[in-house]
């Protein structure tokens, strides 16, 4: 049990920064000149390895397919959310 508490330990503050980079990533996408800098193509270089494979899921159901807005960034955050409330349990 000590080991999965130090786990937990170190897994919930990573899980909400990755989960606060994402956040600056949509802020900034919402910004077409931001787009062009460093700063977000680091966002989405850190971010994209990880939102990539659940819009390929999301994108075989054809009518999340059909609409307008991408659900696979929120998918990600609220799977990272529950993976760090079950491991919050842990601490």
């Amino acid at each position: 049990m000590p080991i999965l508490r130090i786990i937990a330990w170190i897994l919930v503050p990573t899980i909400s920064a990755y989960q606060l980079i994402m956040f600056a990533r949509a802020i900034c996408s919402w910004f077409p000149p931001v787009r062009e800098t460093k700063f977000y193509r680091f966002l989405y270089i850190i971010t994209e390895p990880l939102i990539s494979p659940i819009r390929e899921l999301l994108h075989k159901i054809s009518w999340i397919r059909m609409l307008p807005i991408d659900l696979s960034f929120l998918v990600l955050y609220l799977l990272l959310d529950v993976v760090a409330v079950i491991l919050s349990i842990f601490m």
